[in-house]
């Protein structure tokens, strides 16, 4: 849908579109918000403590992508979507242009952890491999700053950029987050975590976001991760340990060495707890000594679950991976698409959204 396409609502005439707010529903909880001119259908929400489907924020990962029941919506100028199905809208970037209604069965009647904006003291930072450094910090108390596990949050730049980092740990109220940061090259924010962070310093943070949590079905679960995707799978994990227990869960992490499992030792422990509980470490470039499972992380849980029809995925990491595997789990094994959660990292030339 181009940006001068719209979705029209029968009988709303163009006039009737200017005014200065638009309210927004989402079906079918019944929930409705004044929309404030320029503020997209995502931003409204997220402002009033109501979490719809999202990830990137930015138009690229389609983690948001909803139907349009009812209304008009259109796109900043320069914005060109592309690959959105026919009646339906990014909503991360889809501006009301009247009163609309959006289909997100996701979001509650009952707003939840609304987005706040505070400072953050760094308590540490520990380089745990080559290229991953593991950072501690602490928002206030007060500032009401608290999260779900699998959310990310958004450290905000001098120069108005943000970068965004899933917690790795579980939440417990107390404003603590830990992020693992890969250094990226030429990685602005990363660069400098690799190079200077230090305890004590302060960081300007803004969250929480996202919709990548644990679902309260009872179905087995696939952890997927690459990288430092482990992230917020490692929170998921820490969080719903008994949860996934009950369920059955298999967490596969993939690396090209072993060096980039950063954290295999965590991941072992938690494998240990139960018998239902698994780790299957991957390597697509594994030294002649590997003895785990070797190739990609996705096609290796297709050799074990070649039936995944009453199973749910949720996955994390390199964006190409998780395309990959939402793409052979549900065209070739039966998985079904609202079974496949999933957090890809997006990366572009400008304001990236890096791995966690």
């Amino acid at each position: 849908m181009s940006q001068e396409q719209t979705l029209e609502r029968p009988g709303v005439a163009a006039e009737d579109r200017s005014h200065a707010e638009h309210r927004i529903t989402f079906a079918p909880a019944g929930v409705t918000l004044d929309c404030a001119p320029g503020q997209s259908v995502l931003e409204t929400a997220l402002g009033a403590g109501f979490f719809p489907k999202h990830s990137c924020r930015r138009g690229e990962c389609h983690a948001c992508c909803a139907p349009v029941k009812s209304g008009s919506v259109s796109y900043p100028e320069g914005f060109e979507p592309e690959g959105v199905p026919e009646g339906h809208c990014l909503t991360c970037m889809a501006r009301p242009e009247g009163d609309v209604v959006i289909e997100a069965p996701e979001v509650s009647a009952v707003p939840g952890r609304r987005v706040v904006q505070a400072g953050a003291r760094v308590l540490s930072a520990d380089r745990v491999s080559h290229d991953v450094t593991v950072v501690r910090l602490q928002v206030p108390p007060n500032a009401g700053f608290d999260f779900k596990a699998g959310q990310y949050c958004d450290v905000l730049l001098r120069d108005g950029t943000r970068r965004s980092y899933s917690m790795a740990n579980a939440p417990d109220g107390s404003g603590t987050m830990e992020w693992h940061v890969r250094a990226l090259p030429k990685g602005r924010f990363s660069t400098h975590v690799y190079q200077a962070l230090k305890p004590r310093d302060m960081l300007r943070v803004e969250g929480p976001f996202g919709a990548f949590v644990l679902s309260e079905a009872d179905k087995p679960v696939i952890l997927l991760a690459s990288g430092t995707g482990y992230a917020p799978i490692a929170s998921l994990m820490k969080t719903h340990c008994q949860a996934l227990q009950a369920r059955g869960a298999v967490l596969y992490w993939g690396g090209r060495r072993r060096e980039d499992l950063y954290a295999i030792d965590e991941a072992q422990k938690w494998d240990a707890l139960a018998a239902r509980l698994r780790f299957v470490p991957v390597l697509s470039e594994p030294d002649a000594d590997w003895q785990g499972r070797s190739g990609f992380v996705h096609e290796a849980v297709v050799h074990d679950f070649p039936d995944m029809s009453g199973m749910e995925v949720y996955a994390c990491g390199n964006p190409l991976m998780v395309d990959a595997a939402r793409a052979t789990f549900t065209r070739e094994h039966a998985l079904p698409d609202g079974s496949f959660f999933s957090d890809a990292f997006i990366t572009a030339v400008t304001d990236p959204r890096p791995a966690t």
